[in-house]
């Protein structure tokens, strides 16, 4: 046998940042994406009935996968452990609401600009109250903060993202732990700071939090390995995935007697969907944004934002089309980051879902001009 050399201990807490931030597989980035969009739309967490009924959809066990994603720490059930989401255990209720970790964004790139990023920009504030706090002689007094706090020391967070930091703090090692309440004056909503919290000073970006995270969790743990990720069963040969735009909706606008010419965006439509089953991301970015600047004028627009902003939609169909706003930004990346030192990191999970542009499509089919037929004299 090859004795332990010295140096090992090191590389194995590195193992267990490896593990929380090791490729997925893309069953279960499809179950991240499923909970994370419906998180971004509604700014709360689906029941896990939603998400097991979704997955079942599309032949995939939600529970499985969930079993399946990696953890660092103990096995869950003594001592402490963290991954990428809150559930720890073997059955998860139809009405519970698990949520996603901040290290979830490593694999859910839309978290990142509406919840680890603030996240992270909280966490260092919150560093500086600790350190910075008054120290008494007579009383062993934990500093505090406020949500108020929190909102007058970063006025530019995302809309409703102080509201929903409570229970994002309650999940992240960094700010376990302390007394919470809302006994304020005011009524509002506080926290105690541990001191634990200042081995964060220097996680500044998503991936040092995740490695500061595994590095002590790992050591509180008393395991100088991660615990293994569950393996998952032997895949189930699956169904080739749909077209990423309904057929039968293309279809439709074909036939539409408008006074539009459609064939650009049928031969767009046809393209994006050909490229989706090939898996080419780029192309299916570029598309998808030349589809976004090409139906404007169909809903008396002459911009994409015109349509989200004066366009008459129902509840649901405008959250989609404000989402597809924001994934313009993807697009931007693709055909407009020149080439550099760093790897691309663009993927098919980038691609909002197909949900989304359905949806739009449908929108112009509806409001798309029809010919008036002469009237009989």
């Amino acid at each position: 046998m090859v004795p332990e050399r010295c140096g090992s201990r090191p590389d194995r807490k590195m193992d267990a940042l490896n593990n929380l931030a090791a490729t997925l597989s893309r069953e279960q980035t499809t179950l991240l994406t499923t909970m994370a969009h419906q998180y971004l739309m509604e700014r709360t967490w689906p029941v896990w009935h939603f998400t097991v009924a979704t997955l079942d959809r599309q032949d995939l066990d939600a529970e499985e996968l969930i079993r399946s994603l990696p953890r660092v720490g103990s096995n869950g059930h003594v001592g402490p452990s963290y991954g990428l989401t809150s559930h720890i255990g073997t059955h998860i209720a139809d009405d519970e609401r698990p949520a996603l970790t901040i290290a979830a964004a490593l694999h859910v790139p839309e978290l990142r600009p509406y919840v680890s990023a603030p996240f992270l920009q909280v966490l260092q504030t919150l560093i500086v109250v600790q350190r910075s706090a008054p120290i008494s002689t007579q009383e062993a007094a934990k500093p505090r903060f406020t949500i108020a706090d929190i909102e007058r020391e970063l006025p530019g967070l995302p809309e409703g993202f102080a509201a929903r930091l409570p229970g994002i703090l309650a999940l992240e090692p960094a700010t376990w732990g302390g007394s919470s309440g809302g006994t304020t004056a005011e009524g509002n909503w506080w926290r105690e700071l541990r001191r634990e919290i200042r081995q964060y000073r220097e996680a500044t970006t998503l991936m040092e939090y995740v490695r500061t995270t595994a590095r002590l969790i790992t050591a509180q743990a008393g395991a100088s390995l991660p615990t293994p990720a569950t393996p998952l069963p032997a895949p189930v040969p699956q169904p080739t995935p749909g077209p990423y735009v309904d057929e039968g909706l293309i279809t439709d606008l074909e036939d539409k007697d408008t006074v539009f010419r459609v064939d650009k965006l049928v031969a767009l439509v046809r393209e994006l969907n050909a490229n989706y089953a090939d898996e080419h991301p780029y192309t299916c970015q570029m598309l998808l944004r030349a589809i976004l600047d090409h139906v404007p004028p169909a809903f008396g627009q002459s911009t994409f934002q015109g349509v989200v902003a004066n366009v008459s939609w129902g509840r649901t169909d405008k959250a989609y089309v404000k989402k597809l706003a924001d994934f313009r930004n993807g697009a931007d990346d693709v055909l407009h980051r020149q080439i550099n030192i760093h790897p691309s990191r663009i993927d098919m999970h980038d691609l909002p879902p197909r949900t989304y542009l359905n949806a739009l499509l449908q929108g112009v089919l509806v409001h798309l001009p029809v010919v008036q037929q002469p009237q009989n004299a």
